[in-house]
């Protein structure tokens, strides 16, 4: 294990590991993450647009005949009514729902601060179920990963050349963000026991 090789992999330097150590994003961190973050938020605001668009859509290719006839003159019947009324309001409304959902995670903020946790370093081989949905036979597959924890936090799906850097046993300090848990910086606290 070498500080360089720590640095290296997960991308900090000395001032990024300070500023972690006073519990504050380094100004590159803060840069990073709210770049990323406006990309995720892009994506699911796009989402929250697209499901009002295919409610609308699907709520004008039920509702069209029926609102035909009736500009037409023809009298409406129940049925059309009835027509009316659920092919206005389920479309919409199941579709307005994600879209509220889309929407709302998109303008919704992440809490980055930073965290830190020390103790002994332990890796875990996990096996995850990972969607498949190119294979309809089998809409699962099963992925092992490895997760690195420290005291109670789980760091999920770690690079499995972490495990040629850090010796697991020893002890380090890990400074991560809270919602999203991205390791930020980590040092080299002493040897385990």
């Amino acid at each position: 294990m070498s500080d360089l090789q720590l640095r290296d992999f997960f991308e900090f330097d000395e001032g990024d590991l300070a500023a972690n150590r006073a519990g504050k994003l380094s100004a590159k961190q803060k840069a990073a993450l709210e770049e990323s973050e406006k990309g995720a938020d892009k994506i699911f605001i796009g989402a929250g647009i697209l499901f009002i668009t295919v409610g609308l859509i699907i709520t004008y290719v039920i509702i069209r005949d029926v609102v035909a006839k009736s500009l037409s003159g023809t009298v409406l019947n129940s049925s059309d009514i009835l027509t009316l009324i659920l092919g206005s309001s389920l479309p919409l409304g199941l579709f307005g729902f994600f879209a509220y959902g889309a929407i709302k995670l998109g303008t919704s903020k992440l809490d980055n601060s930073v965290q830190n946790v020390e103790g002994k370093v332990n890796f875990v081989k996990v096996e995850k179920r990972i969607n498949n949905p190119s294979n309809s036979s089998h809409p699962y597959r099963t992925e092992e990963q490895y997760e690195l924890r420290v005291g109670k936090i789980a760091f999920e799906n770690v690079d499995e050349e972490l495990l040629n850097i850090i010796e697991e046993g020893d002890i380090y300090a890990f400074y991560y963000t809270k919602d999203t848990k991205e390791i930020l910086s980590c040092e080299f606290v002493s040897k385990g026991r």
